[in-house]
């Protein structure tokens, strides 16, 4: 999949909020004091992504609640599953 494609699904599974949290990801979430609106928002603002290792994608240009940066690790899965 293309980045650009990869970013268009991302930002509606994200609209649609279709955004999965396994505990993992909850638990640095909570270390980095991020909350899942804040995950949704820079999701939704992304304006570029790239493709990593074991189909995970890097979202990047988003911007959380304070508008502070805020990049995103998801791999898609008829949603999007927050990595870290």
């Amino acid at each position: 999949m293309r980045p650009s494609q990869a970013l268009k699904d991302i930002k509606g599974y994200a609209q649609a909020n279709r955004i999965y949290y396994p505990p993992h990801a909850r638990q640095r979430m909570e270390e980095r004091h991020v909350r899942r609106g804040d995950v949704r928002e820079a999701l939704c603002t992304a304006t570029a992504c790239r493709a990593e290792a074991e189909d995970r994608w890097r979202v990047r240009g988003g911007r959380d609640f304070d508008g502070d940066d805020l990049e995103v690790v998801v791999v898609i899965d008829d949603g999007v599953v927050v990595v870290t």
